[in-house]
């Protein structure tokens, strides 16, 4: 039993270690951007010797990886509360897909460094397996909190529903990167309203 304990404690503590490292990378990339995420940079903030990060994360991109699935795990719970929140009220499902696609919109407002991040990683082409596999793992969660309110909001399944829930997560992606260059607001548009505009288009077939 002593032994067990023992373990537990140091789980526990290697776990709040990480936590802590996180939070850092996090702040670093608020302030600085993607582009000063480093580990001497994370290491300060976390108020660490540089060489103990390497303890926890095995480079500045698993580390970045780490952090942004941390980010699109929060986006995914933020959606489906909202979606959840939206049919305890008894709204229809296209209330629902509104609301989960309005809170991804919301949720990452204002936070146009980890949008630049999550897109520079997205975009990699040899992340590591079992990265990759946490990265694509929220990304799934996502879509299939946009897909449900959209099968019931428009009727359809299979490979139309599948395309329409990846285009749909392709304009919540490209609203928010456009919004966030200042391009939208140039040409007197808003990410909301023309999200608005896409969702009115989803009927019942």
């Amino acid at each position: 039993m002593g032994n067990a304990a023992s373990e537990k404690r140091r789980s526990d503590l290697r776990d709040l270690k990480r936590k802590s490292i996180l939070a850092a990378a996090r702040r670093v990339c608020d302030v600085g951007g993607p582009e000063a995420l480093t580990m001497r940079a994370v290491a300060a903030e976390a108020g660490y010797a540089p060489g103990a990060v390497y303890s926890y994360f095995a480079g500045i991109d698993e580390l970045a990886i780490a952090l942004t699935a941390e980010e699109l795990g929060h986006l995914a719970r933020r959606m489906r509360e909202a979606a959840e929140k939206a049919g305890e009220n008894n709204a229809s499902p296209a209330a629902a897909l509104e609301a989960a696609a309005g809170e991804a919109l919301k949720a990452t407002a204002g936070n146009a460094p980890h949008v630049r991040l999550a897109g520079r990683l997205m975009s990699a082409h040899a992340l590591p397996a079992d990265l990759d596999r946490a990265v694509t793992g929220r990304l799934i969660a996502i879509l299939e909190t946009l897909g449900g309110p959209l099968r019931a909001a428009t009727g359809l399944e299979g490979e139309a529903a599948h395309r329409e829930i990846l285009c749909l997560a392709a304009l919540l992606i490209g609203l928010r990167v456009l919004e966030g260059a200042g391009r939208l607001g140039a040409l007197g548009y808003s990410a909301e309203s023309l999200l608005a505009h896409r969702l009115a288009g989803f009927s019942r077939a």
